[in-house]
């Protein structure tokens, strides 16, 4: 493995201890205590830096399929701080072939590199275009799995279970001027393993909200625990509005003490597409 991918670890999908700890750090003021248990969790599941190869298969409604190998890499920058660099494999032509995702207002900044181009660009993070590499994953989607701070009310619901493991519920009301495509999102989070088992995303122009549009689903049995880390070999999101899916694959796995700083800027980003 080349020193520029040295640091390669952890798809979005595995990293779903990152997002308890988005939906726990961005609790109100009042609120903190109720969830500080599920903040703690998050955190303890919360690796310093990682790299992963995944695979995901994307499925339409009218059967389509689309499949790609992408690379992650992830940074902490201190608790509840994060920056994320994801690159698809191969050739790319002209859409684009790799994403920076780091913290700021709302949903948060977004950069993307499309080859041919002399430098990144800044883009929206959501709309209709804004698909993650043409899969059913918005990059609001994305962003919520990867980054940890939220504008927006949160409230931990009721302990549950889910195929028979323990799980903390908690609901996240996005703030009116964040941008979201989403007017509640419910999370499930293993008690045990500290990682999100199931997300309902409700858009409430999908069925007035009553229903949820978006299900990200991780089965027990594809959970896998290295160390000090969970992390899920195989997840599945599906979305009712169209219904398409994306199923994603963890191909390769590890976590390095250390990513360099300056591999998570905007000028760095096309050296991690090839």
């Amino acid at each position: 493995m080349s020193s520029d991918r040295a640091a390669r670890a952890l798809p979005f999908f595995v990293f779903a201890a990152l997002a308890a700890a988005l939906l726990a750090l961005a609790a109100p003021a009042g609120a903190a205590g109720s969830i500080t248990e599920v903040m703690d969790c998050a955190i303890r599941n919360l690796p310093p830096s990682a790299h992963g190869l995944a695979r995901l298969v994307t499925k339409s409604g009218d059967g389509a399929e689309r499949t790609l190998e992408v690379d992650y890499w992830s940074q902490t920058t201190d608790p509840g701080g994060r920056k994320i660099v994801i690159a698809r494999r191969g050739d790319a032509g002209k859409e684009i072939a790799a994403y920076l995702f780091s913290d700021g207002d709302a949903i948060g900044e977004v950069w993307a590199f499309t080859r041919g181009n002399a430098k990144a660009r800044r883009i929206k993070a959501t709309g209709p275009d804004a698909r993650l590499f043409g899969s059913n994953l918005s990059l609001e989607d994305f962003a919520r799995f990867a980054r940890v701070v939220f504008p927006g009310q949160v409230r931990r619901l009721e302990d549950a279970k889910i195929d028979g493991r323990n799980v903390y519920v908690v609901e996240t009301k996005p703030a009116p001027d964040a941008g979201s495509e989403y007017a509640r999102i419910l999370t499930s989070i293993d008690r045990e393993w500290c990682m999100i088992l199931r997300r309902e995303s409700f858009d409430a122009s999908f069925e007035k909200g009553a229903r949820a549009r978006k299900i990200y689903k991780v089965e027990p049995a594809d959970v896998r625990v290295d160390g000090a880390f969970a992390n899920a070999k195989r997840a599945r999101q599906d979305d009712a509005r169209d219904g398409s899916s994306t199923q994603m694959e963890v191909l390769e796995l590890e976590l390095p003490a250390k990513v360099d700083d300056a591999f998570f800027t905007p000028d760095a980003l096309p050296r991690a597409s090839h």
